[in-house]
């Protein structure tokens, strides 16, 4: 029986409601992935995406309860709201892969997931929220932390609310110089 590890680096993990997760533990040993805050969400708030360039952190991954990829996809598509060809994945066995965000860290991934199948697990396929990053292209400035923080300051009282909440429940070992800055910024965000 082969296993579905799922990434995550988001609120998904200190709140995942929705998602199958066997057992619904998460562990926080997963690969180290160029993770930021650079994406719009369709709410206007910030979210954590991975991000050619960006400082690698080590994110968090769970198992799912499912042995479908299909169905471990479109569970992680609802719980992300976004559509099942933004979960990027790996399938150890055959090779096949799906990433439109850094297909330079697919090695990496393989690495980490085979190093786990040594300490005894069975992972077969990865996946992982594989939204791009927008900031710059949505808002027209660079992605700076000075930038970012600007945008969130600007945002209606219901965005700025959300977006508080999710630089709030971003597990705190997830740490990127922009989240830190946004983090850092919260109390002038109220």
């Amino acid at each position: 029986m082969s296993e579905i590890a799922v990434l995550g680096w988001d609120p998904m993990v200190t709140e995942p409601e929705g998602l199958m997760l066997r057992g619904g533990r998460w562990f926080d040993d997963g690969p180290f992935l160029p993770v930021e805050l650079s994406r719009v969400a369709p709410q206007r708030h910030l979210t954590l995406t991975l991000r050619r360039g960006s400082t690698p952190v080590q994110v968090y991954w769970s198992l799912m309860a499912t042995e479908s990829v299909g169905e471990a996809v479109w569970n992680l598509s609802q719980r992300a709201e976004c559509k099942p060809e933004n979960v990027g994945f790996l399938d150890l066995v055959t090779g096949e892969h799906w990433c439109r965000t850094v297909d330079e860290c697919l090695p990496d991934i393989r690495r980490w997931a085979e190093e786990k199948n040594r300490e005894g697990r069975k992972i077969g396929v990865v996946i992982w929220n594989d939204l791009r990053p927008d900031f710059e292209r949505r808002t027209r400035r660079e992605l700076t932390p000075e930038n970012v923080i600007d945008y969130l300051k600007g945002l209606r009282p219901e965005a700025k609310e959300r977006a508080l909440d999710y630089l709030r429940k971003t597990p705190p070992r997830i740490s990127t110089p922009i989240l830190e800055a946004a983090r850092k910024a919260l109390d002038d965000l109220r």
